[in-house]
């Protein structure tokens, strides 16, 4: 089976999308698949070559191509198109999804439209808690490129980007000049007109819980996992990806079994309302006996250490066996 193993891409998780990529190598069964690489640079160009152990990205320029030449010269005889490494906008917006369905190419995980209303947090909250009985701090959608007003008259409260991955550009404001600053970054870096203003849930445990589903259209409920940020206040962009920057903990010491239990069926449940399929993680806030939905991931972390492969591995699957199922489950 010819397995090619997307990485890179456009997205501000570029490099992260290169750990999860180097993680996965070492850990899929070259033994069954013919493994190969394509990598999409920030430009969209795009190489595809075969790997040794390490994931070492071409540095001759006459080996790239376009994105849409690069998949039509090499990928069209391939058996799936492996997208467990690529992160963020442009993958897990959908529009990765749309191109290979273009060329008829198949590929691992959920389609391009349920990845683009997981991928929108303000639709994809407001859709799944009118469909369940949950909860979702109050969110305001608003424009970031005037005078930002926040609409809670109170701080602390979250400033966040609709549409981008791995918590960048997330932050906690505590006063009005503090959102005016971090709104401005998000305009300038991230090149973004709106963002949401979110009610800041104090004294909460964060957990994040994944969901994976066979082809059969089964499904296991993996256990929770409850993140500790030892460094910041959130599990923020560097809290997920420096040394130290949390303590993760499965099953979660801080909720009874009784909310873990229903956490895992929420992950499923809100997995099949956004129509994903194979896998997912959806990330939560429990306050006493209440639980908030925060989002969904369509392309979570792969590295040895992120949250799907610690929740699989306390679920009695291995790294390489969770692979596995992600390829074979499409």
């Amino acid at each position: 089976m010819k397995i090619a193993l997307f990485c890179g891409g456009p997205s501000s998780e570029h490099e992260v999308s290169i750990l999860s990529t180097q993680s996965i190598l070492q850990h899929i069964d070259r033994k069954k698949y013919d493994v190969s690489i394509f990598y999409i640079t920030k430009d969209l160009r795009s190489a595809h070559f075969n790997p040794e152990n390490r994931l070492i990205i071409p540095t001759d320029t006459a080996s790239y191509h376009s994105l849409l030449d690069g998949i039509e010269r090499n990928l069209t005889q391939i058996d799936l198109a492996f997208l467990g490494g690529i992160h963020g906008e442009f993958a897990e917006d959908g529009r990765l999804q749309a191109i290979l369905d273009f060329f008829d190419i198949p590929y691992s995980g959920s389609d391009y439209a349920a990845s683009a209303l997981a991928m929108d947090k303000y639709r994809s909250t407001a859709y799944i808690v009118s469909q369940l009985p949950i909860r979702t701090p109050r969110t305001f959608y608003v424009d970031i490129s005037v005078n930002i007003q926040n609409p809670f008259h109170a701080y602390p409260v979250i400033l966040k980007p609709n549409n981008l991955g791995s918590s960048v550009g997330v932050v906690i404001a505590t006063s009005s000049e503090e959102l005016e600053i971090e709104a401005q970054k998000l305009l300038e870096e991230q090149h973004l007109k709106k963002a949401l203003i979110q009610e800041y849930i104090s004294h909460a445990v964060e957990l994040s819980c994944s969901c994976l589903e066979s082809k059969e259209g089964t499904f296991t409920q993996l256990p929770p996992i409850e993140i500790k940020p030892q460094k910041r206040d959130f599990f923020d962009y560097d809290s997920k990806y420096e040394r130290g920057g949390s303590i993760e903990i499965v099953p979660p010491q801080s909720v009874s079994a009784a909310i873990s239990r229903r956490i895992s069926g929420l992950a499923c449940d809100i997995h099949q309302l956004l129509g994903c399929k194979t896998y997912t993680r959806s990330d939560f806030l429990v306050r006493g006996k209440e639980i908030y939905y925060l989002e969904t991931n369509t392309l979570p972390g792969m590295t040895a250490t992120s949250l799907l492969p610690q929740e699989a591995q306390a679920a009695g699957i291995s790294f390489k066996d969770l692979i596995t199922f992600l390829i074979e489950h499409n």
